[in-house]
């Protein structure tokens, strides 16, 4: 069955309902949420897309990224794609909505969307869907904004890092 996913405006409200394969063809503006994840070391998850991805296929990136399919808040994508795409259970609404960390608009000619950006830390197991994820690891900050400089990162994750780096709290 296809996922079907809410198309918005400018200002986040719903315009109208798209398949995901449309949203991505024509680069509809929907939403997204993205979580990063700190370890007890102050260390900061990247993965490496798997290559079969539609999107930045095969660049690492920061955290996890989910779109919201059609009716579902920010919140629940998150802990969705943290379960999915991580093995990371347990996650509350509650504890996602005090770590807001910020929400921007993002857009390039293949990703249109509204983020909300949200922060937790994690010292459990990490078990990477594989169909999405080649490879995960923690590494400093500086090593995030390192590997972040070269060709084979994400630009939307390299955006959210830019926007994390100017508020914090790291």
């Amino acid at each position: 069955m296809e996922e079907i996913v809410d198309i918005v405006d400018e200002n986040d409200r719903f315009v109208r309902k798209a398949t995901r394969d449309e949203m991505m063809e024509k680069g509809l503006l929907h939403r997204a949420a993205r979580v990063i994840v700190v370890n007890g070391k102050g260390e900061y998850l990247v993965h490496k897309r798997a290559a079969a991805k539609k999107i930045y296929p095969g660049r690492w990136d920061i955290g996890i990224a989910e779109t919201l399919v059609s009716g579902e808040g920010y919140e629940a994508a998150a802990i969705r794609g943290l379960a999915e795409e991580l093995g990371i259970h347990g996650v509350s609404n509650m504890e996602l909505k005090s770590s807001l960390l910020f929400k921007l608009r993002y857009a390039s000619e293949i990703n249109n969307a509204w983020l909300k950006v949200y922060e937790i830390t994690y010292d459990g197991a990490i078990t990477p869907q594989a169909d999405e994820i080649e490879a995960v690891q923690f590494l400093p900050l500086n090593g995030v904004i390192e590997l972040s400089k070269g060709d084979n990162f994400s630009p939307s994750g390299k955006f959210v890092l830019d926007n994390y780096l100017e508020v914090g709290p790291y």
